[in-house]
């Protein structure tokens, strides 16, 4: 007669086997970072920042740079049609919204040189609604306002009758005996609000100079 064979035993586990078989976890020592390896993190935070700001700077320069290429090739062109098409042209510039644009005057009658430049702001009406202009926009440079490069933002527009003008829209005339008015545009980068480059327009011969300092002064 076959034996039958009796089965294995059964072991049975105590609460502390049980707890001997479960997967260990990390003690509240490990469960961090470290000081050493927080410190280290800023470090090379620190670093990459370091070798990255010479970087924007220079390519904040050179955004200037080319602003006072464009503008300068902008004045002569201004200057070569105000003469050819015997028009008055602005360069207008909106020193809040950091964008230029060209208008040229409206109809046939021109107004006079003079009468132009004379022009004055009386304080009493500051804040009144201007009369209607005679000029409008030249689509033949640009159909809307053309915006500074990224960083690069308008300090001011100096003039003779006006002087420095910090708000607002500022105005350069050309006229068709081939003068135009003396102005300096002055550039900046966004968060400086010391130093600067200028743009000195002369006011003969489409002679444009650029400076890499702020000029206070003609």
């Amino acid at each position: 007669m076959a034996q039958i064979e009796s089965p294995a035993p059964l072991t049975i586990l105590s609460r502390t086997d049980k707890k001997e078989l479960q997967p260990t976890r990390l003690s509240s020592s490990n469960a961090g970072f470290t000081l050493i390896e927080i410190l280290l993190v800023l470090a090379i935070i620190v670093l990459v920042l370091s070798f990255g700001m010479p970087v924007v700077s220079r390519i904040t320069g050179q955004n200037i740079a080319t602003s006072a290429r464009k503008m300068t090739a902008l004045v002569r062109g201004l200057r070569t049609d105000a003469i050819l098409l015997n028009s008055i042209y602005r360069l207008s510039l909106d020193l809040e919204k950091n964008t230029y644009f060209v208008e040229t005057q409206k109809g046939e009658e021109l107004l006079y040189e003079t009468s132009l430049l004379s022009k004055k702001v009386d304080p009493k009406k500051k804040g009144e609604p201007e009369p209607p202009s005679s000029f409008s926009a030249a689509d033949k440079y640009f159909a809307e306002p053309k915006p500074l490069p990224a960083g690069v933002v308008f300090s001011g527009v100096l003039k003779e009758k006006e002087g420095l003008v910090k708000e607002g829209t500022a105005y350069v005339y050309f006229f068709p005996n081939g003068l135009n008015e003396k102005a300096i545009i002055i550039f900046n980068t966004g968060k400086e609000k010391e130093g600067g480059y200028s743009l000195y327009i002369h006011p003969t011969a489409g002679k444009v100079d650029f400076f890499k300092q702020k000029l206070d002064q003609f």
